[in-house]
């Protein structure tokens, strides 16, 4: 039986390594990944890495409006953390009707607001407060204004909120019963 195929590409990473920059989608990908990891992507205006027009998706299903309300969501998950690291693991991209599109795993390791014991090791053996496993699919279009001549379309995460909100209960920051509003 055939079927039709489209060429992709593929990366993976493990330890303390990271995804090459050999693709220019993945490259791009990359640097939003670094500039979101240091705070610097948090200062700037979203149109830098995204279009205007941007879509997230959160892990519950909602689609967010597009543009600034989107970008606002995508900030929300990482509100708790004083800081954070995407450790990538795997990706594949593929062009689709004009478009990039790519699924990556990744852990997300971040410390939270409230001091706490750190238990969770990254590749590089840094210790964190918590670690979320999780999925992400980007579309990326081609943009002479984005870095790498790229922006983020859209963005729609997977991954389990539950092991943050366990120690953001044991850590006093919220309580269960506001979970329930």
């Amino acid at each position: 039986m055939s079927y039709p195929t489209v060429p992709s590409y593929q990366a993976y990473a493990t330890g303390a390594s990271q995804l090459p920059n050999d693709h220019p989608v993945l490259a791009f990908t990359n640097s939003h990944q670094e500039a979101m990891d240091s705070g610097e992507l948090k200062t700037k205006p979203y149109t830098w890495y995204h279009t205007s027009d941007f879509v997230f998706t959160k892990t519950d299903g909602t689609v967010l409006p597009p543009g600034e309300a989107s970008w606002k969501g995508w900030l929300e998950g990482y509100a708790p953390f004083t800081e954070h690291f995407h450790e990538t693991r795997y990706a594949t991209i593929y062009q689709r009707d004009g478009a990039w599109e790519m699924v990556g795993f990744a852990n997300v390791y971040a410390n939270l607001l409230v001091p706490g014991v750190k238990t969770k090791e990254d590749g590089k053996g840094r210790k964190w407060d918590v670690v979320v496993p999780g999925a992400l699919f980007f579309t990326v279009v081609e943009d002479p204004e984005g870095p790498k001549g790229f922006k983020f379309k859209k963005m729609t995460l997977f991954g389990d909120g539950v092991p943050v909100v366990t120690e953001m209960i044991k850590r006093g920051m919220v309580k269960p019963e506001d979970l329930l509003k």
